[in-house]
């Protein structure tokens, strides 16, 4: 009988067993600007993500993304405004994803208003803490980075819309914009800090090293004074797609 080859025994061994993972748990949606912001419990030894939706709650249900998500939260910026939907999500592993979730949560996204929607980034001067930013769609939708000098005569602060456009609208999709309060801690008390305000209309990491290198075109702010806590706060607005980076000096 001829000698079997590699290919030949690799057919008579009995399948490898497939390593299934539970669907995440805790899976919940809120409804926000322009956006339907989902986040869930990590499932332990996931690669990834695959996000479902669909606009019944008995499905069928159809990935969001072509790609998947290394980790929740999830903005889901593709939904109509107004229109309710469901969603339910699968944890990834080499071998594909596993089993949606059993329960579906439901999310509409609320239209733009007058105003835009608003998100706090609260940055500390000392560097001690990394930049925080908190409110509507906060953390899927908007990024922050800061620099400082040592002894807080100079603080950079670079925030950054990351919401993707939707397809078919033109680029900047206006629902996504934000006004973000931006309110730096740990300042000279009761001192004055000269501002300058840096734009771009892109959100590439050349250009963010160059917000937080001062190299940008930029225009000065009237000077912020400082609180009696070494506190102080403005307010600008972030759009899609765009970055806006502010530079203090103390006077």
């Amino acid at each position: 009988m001829p000698p079997r080859n590699a290919a030949q025994r690799a057919l008579d061994r009995p399948p490898a067993m497939t390593a299934t993972l539970p669907p995440p748990a805790g899976l919940r949606a809120e409804d926000g600007t322009g956006h339907v912001f989902l986040t869930w419990e990590p499932v332990p030894g996931a690669r990834g993500y695959l996000v479902h939706r669909s606009p019944f709650a008995e499905g069928p249900y159809a990935p969001l993304t072509g790609q998947s998500l290394p980790r929740p939260p999830y903005a889901d910026t593709r939904a109509e405004p107004g229109r309710g939907y469901w969603y339910k999500v699968a944890a990834l592993t080499d071998d594909g994803p596993g089993p949606l979730t059993t329960t579906p949560v439901p999310g509409c996204v609320k239209a733009r208003g007058i105003a835009l929607a608003t998100v706090t980034v609260t940055v500390d001067a000392t560097g001690a803490v990394p930049p925080h930013v908190t409110g509507d769609g906060a953390q899927a939708l908007v990024n922050a980075v800061a620099r400082h000098t040592d002894d807080c005569s100079h603080v950079y602060v670079v925030v950054w819309n990351t919401a993707p456009d939707r397809p078919g609208m033109p680029p900047g999709s206006p629902a996504l914009d934000r006004t973000a309060v931006v309110r730096v801690t740990g300042l000279a008390a009761d001192t004055s800090y000269a501002v300058s305000l840096h734009r771009a209309d892109t959100t590439d990491a050349a250009t963010t090293r160059d917000a937080l290198a001062d190299t940008l075109p930029h225009e000065q702010l009237p000077p912020l004074t400082t609180a009696p806590d070494g506190a102080a706060s403005l307010s600008l607005d972030v759009p899609l797609p765009g970055l806006r980076s502010l530079h203090l000096s103390r006077m």
